[in-house]
C-alpha cells in the first residue's frame, strides 16, 4: 500500500500529440505550455520525437537531451527514400548513397515522393557537420535546441529530443510528446507511433480548420479506430485547430460535424471533439487574459483533460487502492477473530493451517505450468485471416492512389520508370497497412493472452479461497507485454518491370480504356499468394512468441499468488500463537476502518 501511495503521489501523465505538420501541432503544444517554446519548422517532414518533460538535476530548466540516430538507422532511412525514388541501392555503400543523392534533380520526382527528396537533400546538406555526431547523446542549450528542431539539415539526423522545461503543465507531472507528422518520411516506423498510442495516458489528434484529411492522416485515423476499443478507457481527444477562422457559429458547427463524420468512417465513434485556436490561446496565456483564453476554446479542452486525469484515469488507480484496503480490512478482521479464540481451539487450528500451507504452495505452483490454451492459436489464426480480408477489401483504394493520372502523365519522363514507381508506391502503401494491421493485432493478442492468464489465475485463486477460510486473494495484475519486433517490410518479386510494362500501352488507353481495371485484376491475383505467405509466416512466428509470453505471465502470476497466500497463512498462524496480541490487531482494524 505504501508503494501504491508513492505511485499516486508522484504520478506522471503522458500526452501524445499527433497530426499532420500543417495542423499546427507545435503551436498547440506552445499554447498548452503557455510559452512559445517549440519552434515551428517550415518543412518538418523529418522531425524527431520531441518530449517536453520537467527539469532534472542533470538537465536544468531550458536544456535539452538530443539523441541522434545511429549511423545504421540513418543509412537505412537514406536507402528507403532513395528506393522510393526508383534508385537501385542494394549493396551501395555510404559514399555511393551520397553520390546518388547529389545527382537527384527535382524535375524527375513525382509529387508524392517530394518529402523523400527534401529529406535526402537535407541529409546531404548536413552530412559533413552532423554525421560525426550519429549514435551520440548531446546536451543542448535553448538556442541549440531550436536549431535541432527547426533546421531540416539537422533535424533529419535526430531520433528524439527531450526538452526539460518548467511550466504549469510539467509542474503537474504532465509530459507532452510532440510526434512527427503522420506525413513524415519516417512515418514508416509505425511501431514508434503505435507505442505512444498504446502507452500514453492520453492521445491528442490535431487537424486544421480548413484542411482536408490527407492520405497519411486517414491511415493514422484508421489505426486509431482499430485500437480505440482495446483500451480500458477512452483516452483519445480530437482538436480542430484555428477554429477562429470560422465566419459564424453555424459554419464552425458544420466543420465539426464534417470532422465527426470523417472520424466515424474510420471507426471512431463518440469522439471527444474540441474546436480551439492555439495562437489566440497562447496570446491569452501570455497576457493573462482569461476571457480570451475561454474564447480560444483551449480552456474547455484543458478542463476536460484535467477532469479526465482526475476522474476516469485517477479513478482506476483509486479503485485499485480501495480494493487493496478492503482486502486488508478483511484479512485483519480474520486474524483478530483467530487471536481471540481459546487456547485449545487455537492449537488445533495451528496444526490445520500448517498443513494448508503446503496445499497453498502446491496449488499456486501448478499455475506456473498451466498448458498453453488452444484458444490462443485459434484467436491468432482468425485475427490474421481478417487482416488479409481487410487488405483485399481496401486494395482498390491503394491501387487508385498509386496508379493515378497525375502520377502517370506522358510529360516527357521515362514512362517505364514512372510505371515502376507507381508499383513501388502501391507496395509501400500495402507495407504500411500490413505493418499497422500487425501492430493492432498485437494489441488484441495481448488482451487475449492476459485475459486467459487471468482466468487461469482466477481458477487457482478461487480454489485457494475455498480452502483457506477468510483468505481474499490479491486480484490478478496483468503485465504489459512488449510490442513484437516489427518484421521486415513486406515485399514481393512476383511483379517485374517487364511484366508491368507489357500491360501498359499509353496513359490514355490505361485511364480511358480498360487498361487500369485489367491491371488491377491481374495484380490482385498475383499478390494473393505472397500476402498469404506473409500471414502464414507471421502466424508461425507469433504462435511461438505468445506461447513464450503465456509461460512468463503464468510463472509471474504463480509467484504472486504463492507469495500472497503464504503471507496470509503466515499471518493466520501468527495470530493463533500464544503470544498473539489481539489489542494491536484491534487498533489496526480500527485504523483501517477510518480510511
Amino acid at each position: 500500500m505504501r508503494a501504491r501511495a508513492e505511485r499516486l503521489a508522484h504520478s506522471r501523465f503522458t500526452i501524445a500529440l499527433f497530426g499532420a505538420f500543417s495542423a499546427g501541432k507545435s503551436s498547440l503544444a506552445n499554447a498548452l505550455i503557455g510559452e512559445p517554446v517549440l519552434p515551428v519548422s517550415p518543412n518538418p517532414t523529418t522531425a524527431a520525437i520531441n518530449r517536453i518533460v520537467p527539469p532534472a538535476e542533470s538537465f536544468p530548466h531550458g536544456t535539452a537531451r538530443v539523441v541522434m540516430k545511429t549511423r545504421e538507422a540513418m543509412l537505412s532511412d537514406l536507402r528507403y527514400s532513395l528506393a522510393l525514388l526508383g534508385e537501385e541501392v542494394d549493396g551501395v555503400d555510404e559514399a555511393g548513397l551520397l553520390r546518388r543523392i547529389a545527382s537527384l534533380s527535382p524535375e524527375a520526382v513525382r509529387a508524392g515522393a517530394r518529402p523523400h527528396y527534401s529529406f535526402l537533400k537535407a541529409a546531404h546538406q548536413g552530412w559533413e557537420e552532423n554525421a560525426p555526431l550519429l549514435g551520440r547523446e548531446l546536451a543542448a542549450d535553448r538556442e541549440q535546441y531550436r536549431r535541432f528542431v527547426a533546421e531540416e539539415s539537422r533535424s533529419c539526423f535526430v531520433r528524439e529530443i527531450e526538452l526539460h522545461y518548467r511550466c504549469p503543465m510539467t509542474d503537474q507531472g504532465i509530459v507532452l510528446v510532440d510526434t512527427p507528422g503522420a506525413d513524415s518520411v519516417n512515418a514508416r516506423h509505425t511501431d514508434v507511433a503505435f507505442n505512444y498510442i498504446k502507452n500514453a495516458d492520453a492521445v491528442l489528434f490535431v487537424t486544421y480548420y480548413n484542411h482536408a484529411f490527407s492520405q497519411a492522416d486517414r491511415q493514422f485515423l484508421t489505426q486509431l479506430g482499430r485500437v480505440k476499443d482495446q483500451f480500458e478507457l477512452d483516452k483519445m481527444f480530437f482538436l480542430v485547430n484555428a477554429a477562429d477562422l470560422a465566419a459564424s457559429a453555424e459554419e464552425l458547427q458544420g466543420v465539426l460535424a464534417h470532422v465527426e463524420r470523417n472520424l466515424l468512417e474510420h471507426g471512431i465513434r463518440f469522439p471527444r471533439l474540441f474546436p480551439v485556436s492555439s495562437l489566440e490561446a497562447l496570446d491569452a496565456k501570455l497576457a493573462g487574459d482569461r476571457e480570451r483564453l475561454a474564447r480560444s476554446g483551449l480552456a474547455a479542452f484543458e478542463d476536460a483533460f484535467i477532469g479526465f486525469t482526475r476522474g476516469e484515469l485517477g479513478q482506476v488507480a483509486l479503485s485499485a487502492a480501495e480494493q487493496e484496503l478492503e482486502r486488508t480490512r478483511s484479512t485483519i478482521a480474520d486474524w483478530l477473530a483467530a487471536a481471540e479464540g481459546d487456547a485449545a481451539t487455537r492449537e488445533a487450528e495451528r496444526r490445520r493451517w500448517r498443513s494448508l500451507a503446503s496445499f497453498a504452495a502446491r496449488r499456486a505452483a501448478e499455475l506456473a505450468v498451466e498448458p498453453v490454451p488452444s484458444r490462443m492459436a485459434d484467436e491468432l489464426r482468425e485475427l490474421l485471416f481478417y487482416v488479409l480480408q481487410r487488405i483485399r477489401f481496401r486494395f482498390g483504394d491503394f491501387y487508385n492512389l498509386a496508379f493515378n493520372p497525375s502520377a502517370l502523365q506522358d510529360d516527357g519522363r521515362d514512362m517505364r520508370k514512372t510505371l515502376w514507381l507507381a508499383w513501388l508506391e502501391l507496395q509501400r502503401l500495402l507495407q504500411t497497412e500490413l505493418s499497422q494491421e500487425l501492430l493492432a493485432t498485437s494489441l488484441r493478442m495481448e488482451k487475449t493472452v492476459t485475459a486467459l492468464c487471468g482466468e487461469a489465475y482466477g481458477r487457482a485463486a478461487g480454489e485457494l479461497a475455498a480452502e483457506l477460510s477468510g483468505y481474499a486473494p490479491a486480484p490478478y495484475a496483468p503485465e504489459e507485454l512488449p510490442t513484437p519486433e516489427p518484421p521486415a517490410d513486406w515485399t514481393t518479386d512476383a511483379v517485374e518491370a517487364k511484366w508491368l510494362w507489357s500491360r501498359f500501352k499509353s496513359p490514355r488507353h490505361f485511364f480511358e480504356g480498360d487498361g487500369k481495371a485489367a491491371l488491377r485484376q491481374e495484380l490482385e491475383k498475383l499478390l494473393a499468394e505472397p500476402l498469404q505467405s506473409w500471414a502464414s509466416a507471421r502466424e508461425a512466428e507469433w504462435k511461438e512468441l505468445y506461447a513464450g509470453h503465456w509461460e512468463r505471465l503464468c510463472a509471474a502470476a504463480s509467484a504472486r499468488l504463492k507469495e500472497d497466500a503464504a503471507a496470509f497463512v503466515e499471518g493466520k498462524i501468527a495470530s493463533l500463537e500464544d503470544g498473539a496480541d489481539p489489542q494491536s490487531l484491534r487498533k489496526l482494524r480500527d485504523d483501517l476502518a477510518k480510511l
